[in-house]
């Protein structure tokens, strides 16, 4: 047997292991490069179960004694993964702030707000200011009648839709997701 064959233990081994490590854990667990163990993993059609990243030890330690006293954006920027993956991971493990964490830090969080409201208006439009002058009503303008039937006639379809769907729902049969002419 040479060095490059693969013992029904290495197989035992990558096929638990594959799917929930790193490549590199599983590689230096077999005592084989990566690059065998992906190739190998790839040919028996063994996939990673996870989506997102591998939590190693070290990220969990740092997560789990920074996390209680830290907030999450840098903290998740240090880790190098997403506010929501941290977050994620963090309820997981049953991790919180510790007591007083806010309180301690509210002068931190006031500034923060303040320079969030320097960089960005209070409201989208100003007083004077028309999202759309070229569609709006001008004075004296006047509907059509063939406009005001138009106008009529989808509000007496969009009420006998609603009308459909109340009675519908009375009995259990939810459609509201579903449009007007599957009706």
């Amino acid at each position: 047997m040479t060095d490059n064959e693969w013992t029904y233990q290495d197989l035992v081994v990558l096929y638990r292991d594959f799917p929930v490590k790193t490549t590199a854990e599983v590689a230096k667990a077999l005592g084989r490069s990566e690059r065998a163990v992906a190739v190998k993993a790839y040919r028996l059609g063994l996939k990673k179960r996870h989506y997102g990243i591998v939590w190693t030890p070290q990220m969990l330690k740092t997560l789990t004694d920074f996390f209680p006293i830290m907030f999450n954006r840098p903290l998740a920027l240090w880790l190098g993964v997403s506010m929501r993956s941290l977050i994620r991971k963090a309820r997981e493990l049953g991790l919180e702030k510790r007591p007083g964490f806010l309180d301690d830090r509210r002068e931190d969080i006031n500034q923060l707000n303040r320079e969030a409201q320097r960089g960005r208006n209070t409201g989208m439009f100003k007083k004077g200011m028309h999202s759309n002058p070229a569609g709006e009503f001008k004075p004296g303008w006047v509907d059509t009648p063939e406009m005001k039937a138009k106008r009529s006639a989808s509000i007496k379809r969009s009420w006998k839709y609603r009308k459909q769907r109340e009675e519908l729902k009375k009995h259990g049969i939810n459609i509201q997701h579903r449009t007007p002419h599957e009706l």
